[in-house]
């Protein structure tokens, strides 16, 4: 979860920085165009933080992914 907060906080501040502070757009236009933006990809980051734990927490065992002599 502290990681899809993460993924989130980096975009919203990378968002308003070229936005706002780049093309100089007002914050209440950014705000509108934010919201519909965050809800829209609530899967992705869902799904990329997900990615990211199991890329982080979980190490694959390779005696599973070896076949042995055995089997053919």
């Amino acid at each position: 979860m502290f990681v899809s907060y993460a993924f989130y906080t980096i975009y919203i501040l990378l968002t308003f920085f070229i936005v706002v502070q780049g093309f100089q757009v007002d914050l209440d236009y950014y705000l509108m165009g934010m919201l519909p933006s965050l809800v829209l990809l609530t899967p992705y980051f869902f799904r990329l933080a997900r990615r990211t734990w199991l890329t982080l927490c979980i190490t694959p065992k390779p005696q599973l992914y070896v076949k042995s002599a055995h089997q053919k």
